[in-house]
């Protein structure tokens, strides 16, 4: 009988082992195990203990697959037979160990915001370690998001792979604001301008200083003092992730609105007036006159320092100018004026409806008589009855002159058909303010 020298084959490898040495494989594993090979000979392999191994393939040759199935101690047995009926043996003692189960936990909390990290480390020392990321250091610092595990391999060559463990990790937002109206004495405007990729801000504070803390969106503050002066910002998202800025600003000076106008009054007679902005620190103006909207040159809604306007209605009027400063601060000024009513009214004594072209027609003369609310001109002869009778103004061929004596186009009484003689008229009006006049008066007809 002889001894056999036994091969183990490994991952490609051919181990030859002495018979003393003690193999330390690792279960799940399996392993090719040989022996010198003897074409003319016979090989029988044998297991002391089936529960840790089994033989998948090769026995009655030179070499053997073996499955490690459960942790523990066993003896591998190989008998070679040859030709001559000759024997040998040998046997190897093999010990099974049970693969690493590596844990990673988070020492710190696995959601944060950026620029934080958390600690993943392992549950016991390993001879080798290597991280998802490539780290080969028995823990690792995170601050990205992602899934991590480990890789080890103990003392024995056994390795294995620990479960992942999800970093999430959630972006800042990026605070900002904008600053809306910086005069003083008027609304300032702080509007939140924050941002922030993929969660959202739940939560805005608001300090301008000297305790004044505030809530919103947005939010307004009235500076009564000019000067420089600071706000700040603080968001907070869903995650509870922080950002604040805070800006300086300054408050200016508002302008002062004023202008003169010339004449103090004016009427229908005379309506146009000079108005002059004298306003200080003034860098553009507006001129508003009443619910005139039009854009002439005695419109409203003029830029220019001095306007011309000419008013029509009677009545009062409000003359409003705005101005704006370099820093789009504004001031206003308005100021009402009254358009008095000229009531002019001219009857002439006489008429000659002769058809010669000259006092043909008998009729009153006045200005803006077709402002009139309501008009009744009606002639008497001597003996009260009526002649002529009109309730429509006259409409002369030119405007009114008192020494003219223009053909009268409609309204007017022509006198034809009618004797010579002395007659009575009445004239009723309402004027374009409401107030009744009465004139009376009388006339000579002669041709």
């Amino acid at each position: 009988m002889k001894n056999l020298i036994l091969i183990i084959l490994s991952f490609m490898s051919l181990l030859i082992v002495d018979a003393q040495n003690v193999v330390h494989l690792c279960v799940g594993d399996s392993y090719n195990f040989g022996v010198p090979e003897n074409s003319t000979s016979n090989y029988y392999w044998t297991i002391s203990d089936q529960s840790l191994a089994s033989i998948n393939s090769g026995n009655g040759t030179h070499h053997i697959l073996i499955d490690l199935n459960n942790a523990g101690v066993f003896q591998l047995f190989v008998e070679e037979i040859d030709a001559n009926n000759c024997s040998g043996f040998d046997s190897i003692m093999i010990q099974i160990h049970n693969r690493p189960s590596p844990t990673i936990s988070a020492v710190g909390n696995t959601i944060f915001c950026e620029g934080d990290s958390v600690k993943l480390k392992l549950d016991s020392l390993y001879q080798d370690q290597v991280w998802s990321n490539g780290s080969i250091l028995p823990y690792i610092y995170v601050d990205t998001t992602s899934y991590f595990f480990v890789n080890v391999t103990d003392t024995n060559g056994c390795s294995n792979s620990s479960d992942s463990i999800y970093v999430d990790v959630h972006p800042n937002p990026i605070a900002d604001f904008i600053i809306e109206g910086i005069c003083a004495k008027s609304k300032t405007v702080f509007i939140d301008n924050s941002y922030i990729l993929n969660d959202s801000i739940i939560y805005r504070k608001w300090d301008l200083g000297y305790n004044n803390i505030l809530y919103g969106d947005s939010i307004e503050n009235t500076y009564i003092s000019i000067g420089d002066y600071l706000a700040e910002i603080v968001v907070i998202t869903d995650f509870n992730c922080i950002d604040s800025i805070t800006k300086k600003f300054s408050i200016y000076g508002n302008p002062v609105a004023s202008f003169d106008y010339n004449p103090k009054t004016v009427s229908t007679i005379s309506p146009e007036m000079t108005i002059v902005n004298s306003s200080i620190n003034s860098s553009s103006v507006l001129w508003q006159i009443g619910t005139d909207t039009s854009l002439y040159l005695y419109g409203t809604n003029n830029t220019s320092e001095t306007i011309y306007y000419e008013f029509e209605d009677p009545g009062f009027h409000e003359i409003k100018l705005i101005i704006t400063d370099t820093n789009q601060c504004i001031d206003s000024i308005s100021k009402e004026i009254i358009m008095y009513y000229d009531f002019v009214f001219f009857m002439p004594n006489a008429f000659s409806p002769n058809g010669d072209g000259l006092n043909d027609f008998f009729g009153p003369k006045g200005v803006r008589m077709e402002y009139y609310k309501s008009y009744k001109f009606i002639v008497y002869n001597q003996w009260g009855e009526e002649v002529f009778k009109t309730d429509k103004y006259p409409v002369w061929a030119d405007e009114w002159d008192e020494l003219d004596n223009d053909e009268c186009i409609a309204n007017c009484w022509d006198g034809i058909d009618i004797a010579n003689g002395l007659y009575s008229w009445t004239v009723i009006i309402e004027d374009e303010l409401g107030a009744i006049r009465k004139e009376v008066g009388t006339v000579i007809l002669t041709r």
